[in-house]
């Protein structure tokens, strides 16, 4: 308990420093399961240890990774500090470039070119990768995902897929930041394969948090099978983990009037980072 504490005061502090960069990381290529896809992916490893680590795959929103110049933005950098200030790896992929994209944000949901089922290729791919590192241990693996990647970490986690149940290599932990959940609540099959965490924004008009409300509820009735935790803060938009203002978008492919508001709210930026890290934690222990 002493130890979890420090490490949720140690997430508020990075918080707060948005300015202080991570280590470097890595930059390398990882090959997805969707055969001739090679994903650029930037590897941040936690510091050496006297016992294997846990790691995360972390997987970017509609409007894709955004690295400029080998560098990752802020954004990615801040949780790149928290999760490895845990002693936990930390792996970024980008899956549009390679599929001839660099952002879906503006196309409508059931046109995208680029589908969760896609990038559950990729998720799985880089599991695989991650599992053979050195100093990684492979029963330590969480999946995260913001936004289209909370929507991919979703599709990641549901057990009625039989590429799903198949995969070699199985997270111990799935966390999804204000994702879409219209998908998995329309998929009257759908059930977990691991502890899965979903955070939403109240007030979130791009991806409804009512959705996940509902999908909430209709997995805690199930008998068997993983937990799924569903945490709402109250007053916040679509990311409200981030440090930008809030302010309305328009081109939203997603939405009915093309429009979304989204930007950061500091007690819901801070609350969710304690909760990611507390989540996290209490599956590793297993």
């Amino acid at each position: 308990m002493r130890r979890l504490v420090l490490l949720l005061l140690l997430a508020i502090a990075m918080l707060r420093a948005p300015g202080v960069l991570a280590q470097t990381g890595v930059e390398l290529r990882i090959d997805s399961l969707e055969p001739g896809v090679s994903l650029p992916a930037y590897w941040f490893a936690a510091a050496a240890g006297a016992s294997p680590r846990p790691a995360v795959l972390a997987l970017h929103g509609c409007g894709g990774l955004g690295s400029h110049a080998g560098r990752l933005g802020p954004d990615p950098l801040r949780y790149v500090q928290i999760l490895n200030a845990a002693g936990i790896g930390v792996l970024f992929t980008e899956s549009f470039v390679p599929r001839g994209e660099s952002s879906i944000c503006s196309q409508k949901s059931h046109l995208r070119r680029i589908t969760e089922e896609d990038r559950r290729l990729d998720v799985y791919g880089a599991l695989n990768w991650l599992a053979r590192q050195p100093g990684v241990d492979a029963a330590r693996l969480a999946v995260i995902g913001w936004s289209h990647g909370g929507q991919t970490v979703l599709a990641s986690a549901d057990a009625s897929s039989a590429l799903v149940r198949a995969a070699g290599v199985q997270p111990a932990a799935l966390v999804a930041f204000y994702p879409g959940c219209s998908k998995a609540l329309n998929n009257a099959h759908y059930a977990l394969s691991a502890p899965t965490l979903i955070m939403s924004g109240e007030l979130d008009n791009w991806t409804l948090a009512a959705y996940c409300r509902q999908l909430g509820e209709r997995l805690a009735q199930q008998a068997a099978g993983p937990a799924l935790r569903y945490i709402e803060y109250p007053g916040s938009y679509h990311g409200f983990d981030s440090h930008l203002p809030l302010r309305e978008l328009s081109g939203i492919g997603s939405t009915r009037s093309g429009r979304a508001l989204r930007g950061g709210n500091a007690p819901a930026r801070e609350a969710s980072a304690r909760d990611m890290l507390a989540f996290l934690e209490a599956q590793f222990a297993k």
